[in-house]
């Protein structure tokens, strides 16, 4: 299994010091679904060489497990990938990671007009998210909305667990709050374990990130604002394996809240590493290690793409986590994404998501790095885990199209390995009848666009991979 990020504790383990909250939503609707990590990650580009320190705490790279001792290297693109963990790695390019924190601090609000609570889930709850469990039959918007009549509420998008309605629970990368309220403030209510979300307030990124911390189950999302009508979205930065937060409500000043926009038509799920989740993001790299503080999922190449087409997102990311095995390890992962992609919350082995009534347009499947980056080359058994993944896909996602992809932080022969694994599960695909699948390569990230902490990507290198699924999903799916 993963280590966790903060040095101690199980992996996934729900690190929750706040009692239950309270609070009025009601017609709340998603699920949950997680996956588990192994840490830090060494690099799979370069030719191992001089220089390089060995990592003392977290790891680097970008999709795995702690290592026991990093390598440096000398060219092509460090790291591969990964979350730090509780013993040393270094990352690719002989930088070291220390370990991170799960942020604290966050705004405690009080005060401000209660809402009128209510949930409505549009983007990935247990409730149809085109108002029918029968898949779309072609990749088309279908012109369906699933609010819930006009009535006041907050839309959730992602795996919600609505076990009990009055409190959904997430854990997800890119899990999210939507609102339109009409006042002059508005006040979430959560609790959980610590985590960091980005707050947009009428299209606008606050500079602020919120930081949930025990004990303290209400944050000011706005103050101030003009009298009028005003959105509002609560994006989950951090990732699973920082364990759950419950949905309390939300309360406004000066106003009431309102019904919410209608969820968009399209709908796309992504399936990655630390590299989907956004590790290091918000770092100046690539020397820092890992914390909550630089990982900002809401900058990932698969949340701008689902901007950019409108769509709804269902990110199932786990740094360190791969097709085959994780980081660190050199034979089958018990707890590769295979075995963890269908739990609700990220965290909780016996959340079990409905695949039914949610169907995406589109699947995303960025997995790979961490296959090649302790080992190398994972030859036919990882295609033999990923032809296994795309069948049980294809069995809950009949009309889906699948685009097969990796990059930016494999290069050399590892990457040309993957890059024939994928295109062999395409054809072997194709045999067997499944046309709706391709493959996109996000090329090789480079030094002038920066580097997130432990060399991974940037918000420069992940806005260049959103331009590049953006327009093959334009040309997939027609939108």
């Amino acid at each position: 299994m993963f280590a966790s990020c903060d040095g101690g504790g199980a992996p996934g383990a729900v690190r929750d010091g706040s009692a239950p909250g309270t609070g009025g939503s009601t017609g709340i609707v998603s699920s949950t679904a997680g996956a588990s990590g192994t840490g830090g990650a060494s690099s799979t580009g370069g030719t191992p060489g001089t220089g390089g320190r060995p990592g003392t705490g977290g790891a680097s790279s970008t999709g795995g497990g702690p290592g026991t001792g990093g390598t440096s290297s000398t060219g092509g693109a460090p790291g591969t990938g990964g979350r730090p963990g509780t013993g040393g790695a270094s990352s690719a390019g002989g930088r070291s990671g220390t370990g991170g924190r799960p942020g604290t601090g966050g705004a405690s609000s009080t005060g401000g007009g209660q809402g009128t609570g209510g949930v409505a889930s549009t983007g990935g709850s247990s409730v149809p998210g085109d108002g029918g469990t029968t898949p779309d039959t072609s990749p088309a918007p279908d012109g369906a909305t699933d609010t819930t009549g006009g009535a006041a509420a907050v839309r959730l998008e992602g795996r919600f667990d609505m076990t009990d309605t009055t409190r959904p629970s997430f854990g997800w990368s890119g899990s999210a709050m939507i609102a339109r309220f009409q006042g002059t403030g508005a006040t979430l209510r959560i609790d959980g374990s610590p985590n960091q979300f980005a707050v947009v307030v009428d299209g606008t990124v606050s500079s602020s990130v919120l930081k949930v911390v025990s004990g303290t189950t209400q944050y000011s999302l706005a103050t101030g604002l003009a009298a009028g009508v005003h959105d509002v979205v609560v994006w989950k930065r951090t990732e699973g394996n920082q364990g759950e937060n419950r949905f309390l409500g939300l309360d406004v000043t000066g106003g009431q809240l309102q019904a919410p926009a209608a969820a968009p038509d399209r709908r796309i799920e992504i399936y990655g590493d630390s590299i989907t989740a956004g590790y290091g993001m918000d770092g100046v790299g690539p020397s820092c290690p890992w914390s909550a503080d630089t990982e900002n999922h809401y900058l990932t190449y698969g949340a701008i793409s689902a901007r950019n087409l409108s769509a709804d997102l269902h990110a199932i990311a786990w740094s360190g986590i791969g097709m085959y095995r994780n980081y660190g390890v050199s034979t089958a992962s018990s707890d590769a994404m295979p075995y963890v992609y269908a739990r609700t919350l990220a965290s909780q082995s016996g959340s079990v998501w409905d695949f039914g009534p949610w169907q995406p347009h589109a699947v995303v499947i960025n997995l790979g790095t961490n296959d090649a980056s302790t080992s190398g080359d994972p030859g036919a058994a990882y295609e033999t885990a990923y032809l296994g993944f795309v069948r049980s896909l294809r069995g809950k996602y009949p009309n889906t199209y699948f685009v097969l992809t990796i990059g930016p932080m494999l290069d050399g022969s590892n990457l040309t390995a993957i890059k024939g694994h994928l295109q062999n599960v395409i054809k072997t695909r194709s045999g067997e009848g499944d046309t709706k699948m391709s493959f996109l390569e996000f090329p090789v990230q480079v030094a002038a666009d920066g580097y997130g902490c432990d060399w991974h990507p940037s918000p420069t290198t992940n806005a260049k991979m959103a331009t590049l699924l953006t327009a093959e999903l334009k040309t997939r799916l027609g939108w």
